[in-house]
């Protein structure tokens, strides 16, 4: 199980028991109540750099959403104006082309936050919409208010839904608050532009091994299948890399 540095194990791998086989499983639609020790609390008090002023208020409209694997968190094109951070288990991200095949771009495990930007888009920047259409990054925001990702459980996950509608508000009466979310905002971008650099520039071999040293724990969980598709590669492609790397460790 994946935990994160000053958080303790037991908080992240709660005692929340699994749905038992055939047992209906809850979507981001629906979830129990706030767990006893959110998650979310640690890491947006650490993005803000210290407590979060009304954290007890927010706290009771936290929902705990549990998925068995196979299930949908959210689907393109849905108003879904939350956050999410993940418990426990693997959400994979992806997108859509024109032809309704999924393109993979993340895989998201404990304490990763999680959320389709384009949902949860604030005033401001839906203000830009008003620019004119020739500057080129404009584009980008002729789809907010809705999902631009589909987000899916790999296999049982845990995950606590904040809803952003009412962080935004306080963001607005309270800096600390404000501070959270732009780092938190900050490191997604880093993220992206990691992944970015990997797409570009990284030959398919080496974003394969980078995936062996990030990812270790999914090799044979995940389907060969997915893993092309997060690695830009087809799956015939995706064996032949495999089977490559594989004859290297064993010579090395």
């Amino acid at each position: 199980m994946h935990t994160f540095d000053g958080i303790p194990t037991q908080t992240i791998n709660a005692s929340w028991p699994a749905p038992a086989s055939g047992s209906s499983g809850s979507s981001g639609a629906s979830g129990a109540a706030v767990p006893p020790s959110p998650v979310a609390r640690h890491i947006m008090e650490l993005f803000a750099g210290g407590p979060l002023p009304e954290w007890d208020s927010f706290a009771r409209s936290i929902r705990l959403v549990r998925l068995r694997a196979g299930e949908t968190l959210f689907d393109v094109g849905v108003q879904h104006p939350f956050i999410y951070v993940v418990r426990r288990g693997t959400i994979r991200v992806g997108f859509l082309d024109a032809s309704g095949k999924e393109c993979l771009l993340a895989f998201c495990q404990p304490p990763d936050v999680l959320a389709s930007v384009s949902a949860i888009a604030p005033a401001g920047v839906k203000r830009l919409a008003e620019l004119p259409a020739g500057i080129v990054k404009v584009r980008a925001v002729g789809h907010l208010g809705h999902t631009a990702s589909r987000a899916v459980a790999v296999d049982y996950c845990e995950l606590e839904r904040l809803d952003f509608r009412v962080m935004e508000q306080l963001m607005k009466r309270h800096p600390a608050w404000a501070v959270a979310m732009f780092n938190a905002v900050t490191l997604h971008s880093l993220v992206k532009e990691r992944r970015e650099r990997e797409l570009l520039i990284l030959t398919p071999e080496q974003r394969y091994r980078r995936f062996l040293e990030d990812y270790p724990d999914l090799i044979g969980v995940v389907s060969q299948k997915d893993i092309a598709s997060y690695l830009g590669v087809t799956p015939v492609g995706l064996s032949r890399i495999a089977s490559r790397v594989r004859k290297d460790t064993a010579g090395g």
